[in-house]
Parts: C-alpha cells; sequence; structure tokens
C-alpha cells in the first residue's frame, strides 16, 4: 500500500514538474524574444551612456587644451590674427563648453585693444546668440554695443532696449543715454538717464555720475 502510494506521488510529481517545464516553455515562447530585444536595448543604451560621458570628457579636455594655447598666445603677445584664428577655431569646436565664453569675451577686448570695432561687435554677437546663460548674453549685449558704438552709435542704441534683467537695466540705460547724447537727441538721453536712476540699488558712485549727466543734458536742452 505504501509502496503504491509513493508511486502515486512519484507520477504527480512527474507530471507536476512536466506540467510546469510545459508552461515555462509557452511563457518563454510568447515572452522571450521581447525580453532578449529589452535586454539588448538595455545594454545598447547602456554602453552609449558610457560612451556619451567618455565623449564628454574627451570633449572638456580638448577644450581645456585649446583655452590653455590662446592664453599662451596672449602671453606671448601674439598678433591679433594668430589670436583671432586660436579663438575662432575653439568657439568652432567647442561652442558649448564654458571656455568659449571666457575666450569670446578676451579675444573681444583684443580686438577693441587694436580698433577692429566690428569683429569685437562681431564676436561678442556670437556670444549673445550661444551664451546659456541670460547674465552672460547680456553683459555680451552690453560690451557689443560698446563696440559698435565706435563705428555706428545709432545701430548700438538699438541694441540697449528695455528688455533686460535688473542687474543690467540701469548700465544698459545709462549707455543708451550716452549714445543718445552724441546722436544729439538730448530729450531722449535725459528720459535713459532717469530709467537708469529709477533703478533701485544703484551704487552711490554711479547714481552720482548718472545725476550729473543728467543736469549737463537738461542745462544744455
Amino acid at each position: 500500500m505504501m509502496a503504491a502510494r509513493h508511486r502515486y506521488l512519484g507520477l504527480e510529481m512527474d507530471r507536476s514538474d512536466e506540467e510546469q517545464l510545459q508552461r515555462l516553455n509557452d511563457w518563454w515562447r510568447r515572452n522571450g524574444p521581447s525580453l532578449m530585444l529589452g535586454a539588448a536595448l538595455a545594454l545598447v543604451v547602456l554602453a552609449g551612456w558610457w560612451g556619451f560621458g567618455a565623449w564628454q570628457e574627451r570633449s572638456a579636455q580638448m577644450a581645456a587644451a585649446a583655452y590653455s594655447e590662446f592664453l599662451q598666445a596672449e602671453r606671448q603677445q601674439a598678433e591679433i590674427s594668430e589670436l583671432e584664428q586660436l579663438g575662432q577655431r575653439l568657439l568652432d569646436d567647442h561652442g558649448s563648453s564654458g571656455y568659449a565664453v571666457l575666450t569670446a569675451m578676451r579675444l573681444a577686448r583684443h580686438q577693441m585693444d587694436t580698433g577692429a570695432y566690428q569683429s569685437a561687435a562681431d564676436t561678442l554677437g556670437w556670444l549673445v546668440e550661444n551664451a546659456r546663460e541670460r547674465p552672460t548674453a547680456e553683459l555680451a549685449r552690453l560690451r557689443q554695443a560698446r563696440a559698435l558704438a565706435q563705428e555706428d552709435p545709432e545701430q548700438a542704441v538699438g541694441l540697449l532696449g528695455s528688455d533686460v534683467s535688473r542687474s543690467f537695466k540701469a548700465a544698459y540705460a545709462e549707455l543708451r543715454g550716452d549714445l543718445l547724447v552724441d546722436l544729439g537727441r538730448s530729450a531722449e538721453a535725459a528720459e535713459a538717464y532717469r530709467e537708469a536712476l529709477a533703478v533701485n540699488g544703484l551704487a552711490p558712485q554711479s547714481r552720482e555720475l548718472v545725476e550729473i549727466k543728467l543736469r549737463a543734458v537738461e542745462s544744455g536742452a
């Protein structure tokens, strides 16, 4: 009786194992291909992430090397043509790096120092268009207006609209007033100086200077 019971249990276990195996095979036929595809895609994504990280690191190293080469040329007092070549190469190859901001600012200053005002304006214009942060773009636009003012004050005024963050509002308005004075538009210049004075937090020395300019314009009007 006991032996029969054991044989019965053994048959039940064999049948149960076979049923489980058959269910597993059926499940694998239904789901196996999609699981394999998912695993393959996961490996591709992981490999891509690793590859992107390595690419970012190499790109940062190359940008740092290019900026170092630009600074070395500066220290050696290279001709402006060489600085422009090195600087433009960095902007072209590594325009999304922080080194591009530093390079554009420094290159524009050298161009201003050599009287290449339009070139400086173009360099700063590139930074206005490509800067990631608004304060960087607004600083570049302010300097671009100063460069253009040397050759085309009217065009420079057009860069100094009121659509600017509070941090630069006074500086934009003051420079606009200065340019309008040069263009003989005293009433508009006075309005620009008043706009600068209306900005809260204007430094005392800056406020005093703008007030002097405003009085001069009003007395000459």
